[in-house]
């Protein structure tokens, strides 16, 4: 049986972080410091992902207020727990027990038909709901694409505010400024 659990920062510190250095690029991972600030004023939580008493995952999900949709900052399912259904059945439980009806976002990086990684990451998020917003987004010179799972119409202008404001929150206004940029 798939659950998902918040935790608390130094657990996902001492029995996490290190899988999540491992499975995401270097230049994709967050500071530790900036992890910790967005911790400590209420922003960022930590969820694992359990089957059965086994970790097999995690989020790491921000809201930085009530007008505001949730914000998947990270997901994994740990290689070894991969293509069997657990994501998709964290994902059900996370928009279900703990979004509810407060709208999810994120971003994936682009469709890249020499990654095909890439497609069938995004064919995984459409099954769950997800939609595209119209935007792509130079992060770090990597190129995303905002996805969303909201019941409500948001303009493409107004998602593209409150990813950045969630990047600004995460990254700081230097490297939104100098990192960061809509490209569509």
């Amino acid at each position: 049986m798939i659950d998902v659990i918040e935790i608390t920062i130094n657990e996902f510190k001492e029995r996490i972080y290190d899988r999540y250095i491992k499975l995401f690029p270097e230049d994709e991972q967050r500071e530790w410091r900036k992890i910790e600030n967005t911790y400590k004023k209420g922003i960022e939580k930590f969820y694992k992902i359990l089957l059965d008493d086994i970790t097999i995952g995690f989020f790491m999900l921000e809201k930085l207020n009530d007008d505001y949709p949730f914000y998947l900052d990270y997901f994994a399912i740990f290689n070894e727990f991969q293509n069997k259904g657990y994501g998709t059945k964290a994902i059900q439980i996370l928009t279900n027990k703990i979004v509810n009806n407060n709208g999810l976002i994120a971003e994936i990086e682009s469709e890249n038909e020499d990654n095909p990684i890439t497609i069938t990451r995004l064919e995984f998020y459409k099954r769950l709901g997800f939609n595209k917003t119209g935007s792509e987004y130079l992060l770090y010179d990597v190129l995303y694409t905002p996805i969303t799972n909201i019941n409500k119409n948001i303009s493409k202008e107004k998602m593209d505010i409150i990813f950045f404001n969630y990047y600004k929150t995460n990254c700081g206004e230097h490297d939104i400024k100098t990192k960061c940029k809509i490209v569509k």
